[in-house]
């Protein structure tokens, strides 16, 4: 009897204590970062023709540099600028020509004001989207 009753102890005890083990940590998810391609090009309904910006920043170095293109009509992408961008944690600032761009990056966009005060969302796509 008492031979049994050790039995059932352990195993009840083993059926706690082992899933519980096994569990571990959860998964941590990957923390969003700045870097990445931002988009929100579109086609004009009327014309056809290509509106909006993207904004790849990538890390280099001890800094971020920032590929931007901005689309204000036209049939073909826009010449990407490259320019230095400054990013502490996940804002970022950049100036295209006489155009001053800050913003916040997420893990699904960028909410980017110009210097007129301006703002727009950029749609964080894949890094693979840059290269179509």
């Amino acid at each position: 009897m008492k031979l049994t009753t050790l039995g059932l102890l352990s195993l009840v005890i083993f059926l706690l204590v082992i899933p519980t083990a096994l569990a571990g940590k959860p998964e941590v998810q990957p923390t969003a970062t700045v870097a990445g391609v931002y988009e929100n090009f579109t086609l004009g309904k009327g014309s056809g023709d290509l509106e909006g910006m993207r904004v790849v920043i990538v890390p280099a170095g001890v800094g971020y540099y920032a590929i931007v293109q901005i689309a204000q009509g036209g049939a073909e992408d826009p010449k990407p600028e490259f320019v230095e961008a400054k990013v502490k944690g996940m804002t970022v600032a950049f100036s295209v020509g006489d155009e001053k761009f800050t913003g916040t990056a997420t893990a699904t966009g960028l909410r980017l004001k110009n210097s007129a005060g301006e703002s727009q969302v950029l749609k964080r796509k894949s890094c693979s989207s840059y290269f179509r």
